[in-house]
């Protein structure tokens, strides 16, 4: 299956989708209930700054970004972070996390951003191959730490 293939369709994400959303969070590293997902998706629902789009073929989910628009106080024009993108173990290499690396492309342009940023764990030595195959460029180190 490519990006151009008609069997992956996209669309954002609702509360019903809660149950997908925690397995594929899951599969991410991040295990999550089917109610904790529909909590967290309604947090943001609203908010125009958030989008979180699903990638499914035959009513299947197959994948999910997450996409927050932002604002620096080093730019006029605001930026979008992917925040989660995983896609199904069984789906990948078939084109689902161009796809929708394509959608956070398109929310982007439509928030006229100056660039899209990204996190990834030092692990995913696979996922960094595929952001740089996307024309991501390695920029710095993220430093986070428990709040307490």
């Amino acid at each position: 299956m490519t990006p151009a293939d008609n069997a992956i369709r996209l669309r954002p994400a609702t509360p019903e989708d809660a149950d997908a959303v925690a397995a594929l969070l899951g599969e991410l590293g991040y295990p999550t209930t089917p109610e904790q997902a529909r909590v967290r998706m309604a947090r943001i629902r609203d908010d125009a700054d958030y989008h979180t789009v699903l990638a499914e073929s035959d009513g299947e989910v197959l994948g999910l970004i997450g996409l927050q628009r932002g604002w620096g106080y080093e730019h006029d024009r605001p930026f979008v972070r992917v925040l989660a993108l995983v896609v199904a173990g069984r789906a990948r290499r078939r084109g689902v996390g161009a796809c929708l690396i394509a959608a956070a492309d398109d929310f982007a342009r439509l928030h006229d951003a100056h660039d899209m940023h990204l996190t990834t764990a030092l692990h995913r030595e696979e996922a960094h191959r595929f952001y740089e195959g996307l024309g991501f460029n390695r920029s710095g180190w993220r430093y986070t730490r428990p709040v307490g």
